[in-house]
């Protein structure tokens, strides 16, 4: 089933407050989930947002999968609450392309704060709707840039998402087959919930395993494997192709070719290349029914 909330609320809803952001702002079904607590607009194209994390599990310096989705609920934020984009239109997810400093972390001791800035260039339009935006992300931790993201998302009406997706639209939720899950440890994970690579045909290739458990990457049913799921499968995939040497992504680059399906495999496959003295580069491609969905180049000092 598709990721459209049911009730649309105006955008002064979430002008400001802490836990002034509901989940329909950010297409989620829990509250929890929700990393942002409120947004303001500097100025033309430019917003502020403030965001509260987690402690990320132990042996983790930060858990990746809430930096995704911080960026990825402050675009969705910023475009219906500033731009008018409607609650009812899908979100695509064009490119998703990142730097972390290295050696971020944040504290194991409890929830932390950091700040986010948006900036939006102008943005497309389809008739009097945005079709889509492309913003300027960065992540700042005690007023310092720890993370930035350049990101282009777009939107289509529910008609016309329904036109795309066909038969594919409505999915039987939960009940594709599960495989068992790699050693955590390979993958740079903390426990086997969290791993969304099962053991493949062949080396530095596996196959992607959807558990919906995994709450922070699966909050809802959806009708295709979201984006941020693939893009932790590629994280996880660079650190099993290097495994035991220990591996920080601090420059990701992504690209959404295809939907991917919950109902047949998809694999994922890890390819080590060639880069400068103490740094590592590994290119992870996606592909289902031998047609590429996703692409993501992972860089950053290893060893």
């Amino acid at each position: 089933m598709p990721d459209i909330p049911a009730a649309p609320r105006p955008p002064e809803a979430v002008t400001e407050g802490r836990g002034g952001i509901s989940e329909e702002y950010v297409h989620l079904g829990r509250s929890d989930m929700v990393f942002l607590t409120d947004w303001r607009r500097e100025e033309d194209g430019e917003f502020s947002l403030t965001a509260r994390w987690p402690a990320p599990a132990a042996g983790l310096p930060y858990d990746p999968r809430v930096l995704t989705q911080t960026i990825r609920q402050s675009g969705l934020v910023i475009a219906h609450a500033a731009y008018g984009v409607p609650l009812t239109d899908q979100t695509l997810l064009h490119y998703f392309d990142f730097t972390v400093l290295p050696g971020f972390s944040v504290s194991p001791e409890g929830p932390c704060g950091l700040s986010v800035e948006v900036s939006v260039t102008e943005p497309k339009k389809r008739g009097r709707s945005v079709s889509s935006l492309s913003m300027d992300v960065r992540v700042l931790q005690g007023g310092s840039t720890a993370a930035r993201a350049d990101s282009e998302f777009g939107w289509i009406s529910p008609r016309a998402y329904r036109r795309l997706r066909g038969e594919h639209l409505t999915v039987d939720w939960n009940t594709w087959p599960l495989p068992a899950p790699v050693d955590p440890r390979t993958v740079g994970r903390p426990a086997p919930v969290d791993v969304v690579l099962a053991a493949g045909d062949r080396p530095l290739r596996w196959e992607l395993r959807n558990d919906v458990d995994n709450t922070v990457l699966y909050d809802h049913p959806v009708d295709h494997v979201p984006g941020l799921v693939l893009m932790e499968a590629a994280h996880q995939a660079a650190h099993a192709a290097l495994h035991p040497v220990p591996f920080e992504a601090t420059t990701v680059t992504s690209a959404f070719e295809r939907y991917a399906e919950f109902d047949r495999p998809c694999w994922i496959e890890a390819e080590v290349l060639p880069a400068a003295p103490g740094e590592t580069s590994v290119l992870v491609t996606a592909t289902q029914d031998r047609e590429t969905v996703f692409r993501g180049r992972l860089s950053g000092p290893c060893g």
